[in-house]
């Protein structure tokens, strides 16, 4: 409501001052419940930033429980341009020496030359003449007539690919005026394997006629189509410049002539969900830290300093990277036996060097160090993931559990302020009224003491004369 002032001019008092002194009395309780819920407000935010960083945590522990995790392979090759190669877990480590002398390509093939594309093309007075399109050298094909109705060039082209046999017809006027008319004959499909020819099944000549030649290659010997180089010396032919069947578990991809070297090396995948996990706990670390910071009197200044659930944190990711794993089924049982320390302030840190040599000379028991040998196996990463999942988790996580508590606390301490509040504000509408009545009050008796005054000093005088 409107604040109510008062004119004091009739009573010689200020209520306003008597008013905001009781108000001001009454309000000490609101204020301090006002300081509690900023202080959980302040909880609350510092726990979902742990619960992110554990949330965090727990997605780079999961990543590092898979049993599939180190089997797989990298692959770098020392020209690009030349060729690219990609592998699979069933890959064996090494390197190659790769030459390509010859990539595989598409047979094509043309025609003589027709002064128009509606030129007739059955020969020697044949009112029909029966063909076949065969793939990669073989005995029968899709099979398509000639007659009066498609007796033409075009009739030819239009008939072979609405066959849809892997080639793809066309004609090219060679000439530019009409007169040079070829049909071109494209197998889809590269090498030997891949080509399709034309082949007529009745003997009319019209084949014959057609003169049907090979572009590429120009000699006929069609397996200059397939692909040719050597590995490690050994030659190579292949129908496609995509191959996964020379090497077990590599797939090869030929983009040029030319001669470079492959490698296959032990995927870098553990090392990096390593790093991501060390990072997330080292976060972690951090925040816990920014908690503990002091103040020029000496004292943290994290609202969660003395905090159980901060407490509780600490302790669980500290006994979880502490403890052995025995259970594993593997050689390793703590982190710091393939690399990875932890300092002073409580931080992780890898050494690329040992963990690497560790997981070239003992793969087996890195990878059961991280998530055991077998399904019965524990690793240590299968605990702590249980651990961390079990502080952040959404319901039943205890970090979690405490950040519901405090907002349930803070929602009861609002509604309790809103309630105090508006009983001061009831009480100021009262003691506005009041006060309002009394200095009224107070005035009318001061005016009336005021005439009472007179008339006694007008007596006064009176009888003094």
């Amino acid at each position: 409501m409107a604040d109510v002032s008062f004119s004091s001019v009739g009573s010689g008092i200020d209520f306003g001052v008597i008013r905001e002194a009781i108000l001001t009395q009454r309000t000490r309780p609101v204020t301090l419940l006002q300081n509690k819920a900023s202080e959980y407000t302040t909880r609350i935010d510092s726990l979902k930033q742990l619960n992110t960083a554990l949330a965090t945590l727990t997605s780079s522990a999961e990543g590092l429980t898979s049993r599939d995790l180190g089997t797989g392979r990298s692959v770098s090759t020392g020209d690009s341009n030349v060729i690219t190669a990609s592998a699979t877990s069933a890959a064996n480590l090494g390197s190659f020496d790769i030459s390509i002398s010859r990539l595989a390509t598409n047979l094509t093939q043309a025609s003589r030359s027709f002064t128009s594309t509606s030129a007739a093309i059955l020969a020697n007075g044949a009112t029909t003449a029966t063909f076949e399109l065969r793939k990669g050298g073989a005995s029968t094909g899709e099979s398509f007539t000639i007659d009066s109705n498609n007796n033409t060039l075009e009739g030819l082209r239009d008939a072979i690919n609405a066959k849809n046999a892997g080639v793809t017809a066309s004609i090219v006027d060679v000439n530019g005026d009409g007169t040079g008319n070829q049909l071109v004959l494209s197998s889809k499909d590269t090498g030997a394997t891949g080509r399709v020819e034309l082949v007529e099944t009745t003997s009319t000549g019209t084949l014959t006629d057609l003169n049907v030649r090979s572009l590429n290659p120009p000699d006929n010997n069609f397996t200059n189509l397939n692909a040719s180089l050597t590995l490690n010396g050994l030659s190579i032919s292949r129908s496609t410049n995509s191959f996964s069947d020379a090497i077990t578990g590599v797939t090869f991809n030929l983009k040029k002539t030319g001669s470079t070297t492959i490698g296959v090396t032990q995927s870098t995948e553990i090392e990096n969900k390593l790093r991501a996990f060390i990072n997330a706990y080292n976060g972690i670390q951090e925040v816990v830290a920014s908690q503990y910071k002091k103040d020029s009197k000496d004292r943290p200044t994290g609202i969660l300093a003395g905090d159980s659930t901060l407490r509780n944190v600490q302790r669980e990711l500290r006994d979880a990277l502490s403890a052995e794993s025995a259970d594993n089924g593997g050689a390793f049982t703590s982190l710091t036996e393939v690399g990875i320390t932890r300092d002073k302030d409580g931080k992780l840190s890898i050494d690329s060097t040992v963990f690497n040599d560790k997981l070239k000379t003992n793969p087996e028991d890195v990878k059961a160090l991280l998530f055991g040998k077998t399904e019965d196996d524990k690793g240590i990463f299968q605990k702590f993931h249980t651990i961390s999942n079990g502080l952040s988790d959404s319901v039943t996580g205890s970090v979690q559990t405490a950040i519901k508590g405090y907002e349930s606390s803070l929602k009861t301490l609002n509604s309790n302020i809103s309630n105090r509040l508006e009983s001061l504000n009831n009480l100021r509408a009262s003691l506005s009224k009041q006060f309002s009545v009394a200095d009224a009050l107070i005035g009318q008796l001061n005016g009336q003491g005021s005439a009472l005054t007179s008339v006694i000093k007008s007596l006064q005088n009176d009888s003094n004369n």
